[in-house]
């Protein structure tokens, strides 16, 4: 009996000194030496951890210094353990500090003093006990009753306790079983509070060469050395178990060792998104103060709001011990608990200037984002809408990953709850979307570097389906989860930050090379970016530690707006190269108008000289005719034979034109042709001289009858050849019994007419050509086939008829009895053009009586009426409604009448032709 009473007692003096180790009091101070770290090796304490500017660094100690005594408290030789001595250093503000040092190289011992100094910043604790509320059943006066309030339980002991053991794990191996304590690693488990036996970071730490386990009464002790071994793979320790609940109790105490009363934030950075927090403090009188935080919380009802912050704010007595409770809650599991206390004024301090200086910012890039937002609506180029975007979507995702979108914001439905949580990656993703489309246009890749344009266009699409894919997750609440998860996620880092700098760099290098010059912008503008945003990435985490304590302000907004600043360089770079490019293509237009203006100098450099020509010849005829004078009735037969053969040259030229007209009349589709393809159709047709640049061609194939109107470049003569090449290739293209889509035949038809005017896109080329409409009409499909070269084509239905499927749509017009729809040609000519594409092919089903209207420009563009101004389309299209209750026959009349009614005497300025068809 007095043998096993022995053996008990033994266990205990050797268990104790581990089981009472930990401490569950925060030690709040208000004042600091400077010395935050020391090592304690071979029973000496030595600096290890200095801060500049400190009292401690003030006063004359040096790193390495060992510390025999702290207010004459002796520390070496004593076994003091490292909290110790941080208890010793830290204390109230203004108090002195009395140390006692050894220095190496010194003889004698070396004597301190100094006073600490005002500290407000972050102190980080991890001190508290806890008790699970599995059921979550309890209330705080369950919890402040003696029965309860003396089950919260020692983190340091659940560190250190076996929940359970994997079957054939290295620990099942050698014995360790669950309930099992492990008592001679506790100091190593105290370190911080994420070190636990069942820790992955714990296995990495170096103990020593055996440990120690309580089971029952029993000490078993392992003589090798567990992490070289992976002795405790396998094991789930008490605390991780603990921690894996939805909802548990923290009983924290505070030591408080300050100056003054002073209201402080406790702080929980661990809280995942979906946690609520209900801080419990009981007054002297007896009542239960609440305070609540956390997103599942309203932003009204929550203790303090700041940032993404799960904050409470809590009054601290100086000089007194002060106990509150935590109900921490969670929709999965609440994890390890760490917690942050700062001075509340030290926060709002700092965030009145932060604020200041990133919503300054921010201001900025909104501002310049509207402002190429006008430009886009005003030059119609994407390139401006798809950089005005991306700085809107820059903007928005350093507001949400600043942490501000929660003080807006809270988890009161599923809208929220997704907005929240996805905010970060959505924004992110959207920045780079908007990136790569900048990069696409600016750099011009779909025209110049096709290769690298489709590789953009694939990984945009890969963004895109990530986009969606966290949308439907959020919405449906599914998760990937696993190593598939992890995976994607690296996946996607890599497609939203590193892939898209490599596909936009290479090819801007590419463009310089080919003396591309905005392309340097470009270049540049990344180039600067990348250093900048990893080097605030890697300091990005929050923090008013005691290394901020004697930063500057000015450094301290340079710190956290270093992104910021990253940014708007990008964006002003960007935005001088954008300036460059508008530069470049306004010098281009310049030179293609210095080209025309020259030309146009030349035909009347051209002209004068024929007048000049003329003049002298009349003149010397003048001169001749009055020196002839005394001869005029003897030369009078010579000059009625001169005369008549001025009349005979003058009315060769007329009969030249005129037989022109002939032949232009003459390859024309005749009357009868038409009569006998279309059972009703007008075709209005009015030169404005002689001959026409307009022609129509009308020609039945199969079933199928193809209807053309075409505008050539110029009027007159000139523009009769031009309407003679077309005519005569659209022959040449359209044979009998071969048709091809419309599209096609435009681009054969430009083809040729390359070929034929030797238009190989230099700079010097004529731009002549022709702008056409050809609709394909199957007589027995009842189908309408439709491409144009800037020329559009009119369909105009009855109200009976509509079917809501009508091309068009968006620029429709409302008529009476009819609607008219508009099919848009592409704007690029029959010719050379700076970017050429394949012409559109538009197919339209027809229904009985619907009208069809191809035309060129020249009725529109007239000028008359009472201001004498152009007839507009609007007016046409309401024109065409307006006779739409009458025959072909009388809609021409009604046409016709209305042009010259509007043009009064105003000379006609081009040609017209319009044709109208109904089915």
């Amino acid at each position: 009996m007095i043998s096993c009473l022995l053996r008990l007692f033994a266990i205990a003096l050797l268990v104790w000194p581990a089981l009472t180790f930990g401490q569950t009091e925060i030690i709040v101070y208000d004042g600091y030496t400077g010395i935050f770290n020391t090592s304690i090796q071979n029973d000496t304490a030595s600096v290890t951890s200095l801060l500049p500017e400190s009292p401690a660094e003030k006063a004359g100690i040096k790193l390495r210094d060992q510390i025999i005594a702290i207010n004459d408290s002796a520390i070496s030789g004593r076994g003091v353990g490292q909290r110790v001595i941080q208890d010793l250093l830290i204390n109230r503000s203004g108090e002195p500090v009395d140390l006692l040092i050894k220095r190496k190289g010194v003889d004698s011992l070396m004597h301190f003093s100094f006073c600490r100094e005002p500290y407000l910043h972050q102190i980080e604790a991890y001190e508290f006990k806890y008790l699970i509320d599995s059921l979550e059943l309890w209330d705080i006066s369950h919890i402040m009753s003696d029965s309860l309030d003396s089950l919260f339980y020692d983190p340091l002991m659940a560190k250190s306790r076996v929940y359970s053991v994997e079957e054939g794990s290295p620990a099942a191996k050698i014995g360790i079983l669950p309930g099992d304590q492990v008592i001679s690693l506790m100091e190593e488990l105290d370190k911080d509070y994420y070190y636990h036996i069942s820790s992955g970071v714990f296995n990495s730490v170096t103990v020593d060469t055996s440990f120690t386990i309580l089971r029952g009464d029993s000490l078993i002790h392992y003589d090798f050395e567990p992490s070289l071994n992976n002795s405790f793979n396998g094991i789930e320790s008490q605390f991780q178990k603990d921690f894996s609940y939805p909802c548990a109790w923290l009983k924290i105490k505070t030591v408080n060792r300050i100056s003054e009363n002073l209201t402080y934030l406790v702080n929980l950075p661990g809280m995942a998104g979906t946690d609520s927090v209900y801080f419990f403090q009981e007054t002297p009188s007896g009542d239960i103060i609440v305070k609540r935080s956390g997103i599942l919380i309203p932003l009204d009802e929550r203790a303090f709001i700041y940032k993404d912050w799960h904050a409470i704010p809590v009054t601290l007595i100086k000089g007194t011990e002060q106990t509150f409770y935590i109900r921490w809650k969670a929709e999965s599991q609440i994890g390890a608990p760490v917690m942050h206390l700062i001075a509340q004024e030290t926060i709002v301090r700092h965030d009145r200037t932060e604020r200041m200086v990133l919503f300054a910012l921010l201001g900025m890039m909104s501002i310049i984002s509207c402002f190429f937002l006008i430009l886009f609506f005003a030059l119609r180029d994407r390139q401006y809408i798809y950089f005005s975007l991306y700085i809107l979507s820059f903007a928005s995702f350093l507001f949400v990953s600043e942490g501000y979108l929660e003080e807006f914001l809270w988890r009161k439905n599923v809208f929220e709850s997704i907005i929240i949580s996805g905010a970060q990656p959505f924004t992110l993703s959207l920045v780079t979307i908007f990136f790569l489309l900048f990069g696409i246009s600016y750099l011009e890749l779909r025209q110049k570097l096709s290769g690298w344009y489709w590789s953009v266009v694939v990984l945009l699409g890969l963004i895109g389906v990530r986009v969606v894919a966290m949308l439907l997750g959020s919405i449906l609440g599914f998760e990937i989860g696993g190593l598939f998860e992890d995976v994607v996620l690296v996946v996607w880092a890599f497609s939203v930050a590193i892939i898209p700098l490599f596909l936009l760099i290479l090819p801007a290098m590419f463009r310089i090379r080919a003396g591309f010059k905005p392309a340097w912008y470009f270049l540049i503008a990344n180039i600067v970016l990348i250093p900048l945003a990893i080097i605030t990435i890697d300091s990005s985490s929050f923090s008013l530690t005691a290394h901020t304590l004697n930063e500057s302000v000015l450094f301290r907004i340079l710190h956290v707006s270093g992104i910021y600043i990253a940014a708007i360089l990008q964006i002003l770079i960007f935005s001088i190269g954008l300036a460059r490019k508008m530069r470049l293509d306004e010098q281009e237009k310049k030179i293609a108008q210095k080209r025309i203006i020259d030309q146009l100098k030349e035909n009347e450099k051209l002209k004068d000289k024929v007048n000049r020509e003329l003049e002298q010849k009349v003149q010397e005829r003048t001169k001749e005719i009055s020196e002839q004078k005394e001869e005029i009735e003897s030369q009078r037969d010579e000059i009625e034979a001169q005369r008549d053969l001025v009349f005979a040259q003058k009315k060769e030229i007329t009969d030249s034109i005129g037989y022109a007209q002939r032949i232009q009349a003459a390859i024309l589709p005749h009357k009868t042709y038409l009569d006998r393809v279309f059972p009703e159709y007008f075709v209005l047709y009015k030169p404005r001289d002689v001959v026409s640049g307009d022609f129509y061609w009308i020609k039945e194939v199969n079933s199928s009858i193809i209807i053309v109107a075409a505008d050539c470049t110029g009027h007159g003569v000139p523009g009769a050849f031009m309407s003679m090449l077309g005519i005569t290739l659209l022959n040449e293209l359209l044979v009998e019994g071969s048709i091809d889509k419309p599209g096609e035949i435009l681009g054969q038809l430009r083809t040729k007419v390359k070929a034929m005017l030797v238009q190989e896109g230099n700079i010097r080329d004529q731009k002549d050509g022709m702008d056409m409409a050809i609709a394909v009409i199957d007589k027995e499909k009842r189908e309408l086939q439709f491409a144009g070269a800037y020329n559009p084509l009119y369909l105009i239905r009855d109200k009976e008829q509509l079917t809501g499927k009508e091309p068009g749509s968006a620029t429709s017009v409302k008529g009476e009895t009819s609607w008219l729809f508009e099919l848009k040609g592409d704007k690029q000519p029959i010719g050379i053009h700076w970017e050429e594409t394949n012409f559109t092919n538009q197919v339209v089903r027809l229904k009985e009586n619907d009208s069809v209207y191809v035309f060129s420009d020249g009725f529109v563009d007239q000028y008359g009426g009472d201001h004498r101004k152009k007839f507009k389309t609007w007016k046409f299209k309401e024109l065409l409604l307006s006779v739409q209750e009458e025959s072909m026959k009388k809609q021409k009349q009604l046409i016709e009448e209305t042009f010259e009614m509007w043009r009064g005497n105003i000379e006609q300025i081009d040609d017209v032709c319009v044709i109208g068809v109904r089915v």
